[in-house]
């Protein structure tokens, strides 16, 4: 892919003169380019000379134009400022975007364009004279934009809802560690165990014990020897090859600045072959199968029962023995005393008592035309911040309830 750049042209809104790309001010009437004035591909592209000019190649690759913000007027980015008023680059330039006026803005572009010159020495006359008033005018612009383009921090799928209901159940899971009857063979004997007692034979299992054999016939498919056959096959015999003609194009692209960038690609120009084959006669040898009748003996089993010795045992084992409860629907949750905690058959000899804790927390909320929302609390502490009839905003995504947190307002710092 080759790479060139051309020169384009404008057309002067004020005298109709057409002007070269590299001109900023029309060569006939004087007048500064401006937005109405937009540049143009030569008629014929590929014809065009290529520029080689180094002055010139470095207006067409410096980049986009800018458009002076106070005149309006056209500007290359190499510029440091406007030519036409003076305005620096930093604070007066804006894109000059490819936009077609109307008629009616054609005919006020130079009009809009000496406004902007007057505007521009009001301006630097007020900065010189009232700075503060400058400087206390452009905090408050700058706050009011901050103010308008702030995003929005609200969550989605939000509603504010009061609590309508709280409850609670605090649950304690108790084991007891104590002596259990249980029962089996010898490998299912615990290593601890008490009390053993043997209680006779039961099956065990069924062994499989050979029987004899069967005599079992069947058929089965054998080589004996081989048979010519002659056959037609395909073989590769040569090319044939032909060749693509090369085709190029050129696309050309505005810079806008005045130059446009044109790139040339070209297809084909190779050679494309594809292998001929030829048809050609061949012999190969296939086996030949016949089937043959054979025997073999299979061996044929029984079943024989078996018998071992069942046994009775006693062990130590953790066992579940009840579930203790405490609930509510007020805020003030608590857990099941050790007077409910304790067992109502007093612990034998060598037993002893274990639990886990389990805490269940539900709040119920309403205050709009929907249906209710329940939602439940991970901890206590957190269960305990939805009071009866407060309110809350809540935040509902695929069916999970959450309670968006309120971030208290950060304090001016004077």
């Amino acid at each position: 892919m080759s790479e060139r750049h051309i020169e384009m042209f404008w057309r002067c809104s004020s005298c109709n003169h057409r002007n070269l790309g590299r001109y900023m001010v029309c060569q006939g009437c004087k007048n500064a380019k401006d937005g109405s004035e937009q540049y143009e591909m030569p008629e014929d592209t590929a014809s065009a000379v290529t520029v080689t000019d180094e002055a010139l190649l470095r207006m067409a690759t410096a980049g986009p134009n800018w458009r002076c913000a106070y005149c309006e007027s056209d500007q290359r980015a190499m510029d440091g400022g406007c030519k036409h008023c003076g305005a620096s680059a930093v604070e007066g330039s804006i894109p000059a975007e490819p936009t077609r006026p109307t008629p009616d803005e054609k005919k006020g572009a130079k009009s809009n364009r000496r406004l902007g010159c007057y505007i521009l020495f009001i301006i630097a006359f007020f900065g010189c004279c009232c700075p503060m008033w400058m400087s206390s005018g452009k905090k408050g612009t700058a706050s009011a934009t901050a103010a308008t383009t702030a995003p929005k921090t609200e969550p989605e799928r939000t509603r504010t809802l009061q609590v309508k209901e709280v409850s609670w159940e605090h649950t304690v899971s108790v084991e007891r560690y104590r002596l259990v009857d249980d029962e089996g063979f010898e490998e299912d004997r615990p290593e601890g165990a008490l009390l053993v007692k043997a209680q006779g034979k039961r099956h065990h299992h069924d062994d499989q014990v050979l029987a004899g054999y069967t005599t079992v016939h069947y058929t089965e498919r054998v080589q004996r020897g081989f048979t010519t056959e002659t056959y037609r096959a395909k073989e590769a015999c040569g090319e044939d090859c032909t060749t693509t003609p090369k085709k190029c194009s050129e696309q050309c692209t505005s810079n806008r600045n005045g130059f446009a960038t044109c790139k040339t690609t070209c297809t084909g120009g190779g050679r494309s072959c594809t292998t001929r084959y030829c048809s050609v006669t061949k012999k190969r040898k296939e086996p030949r199968y016949v089937d043959e009748q054979r025997s073999r003996q299979e061996p044929r089993y029984r079943s024989v029962p078996r018998q071992a010795t069942w046994y009775t045992w006693k062990e130590w084992r953790w066992m579940h023995d009840r579930d203790v409860k405490a609930n509510g629907t007020t805020l003030e949750a608590r857990w099941p005393t050790d007077a409910e905690l304790r067992p109502a058959k007093a612990l034998g000899k060598g037993e002893k008592e274990r639990n886990a804790r389990d805490a269940r927390y539900s709040v119920v909320f309403h205050g709009d035309d929907q249906p209710a929302i329940t939602y439940p609390p991970e901890t206590l502490e957190e269960f305990q911040r939805f009071a009866p009839g407060s309110t809350h905003t809540l935040q509902q995504e695929q069916g999970k309830v959450s309670v968006v947190t309120q971030t208290p307002p950060a304090q001016a710092t004077p």
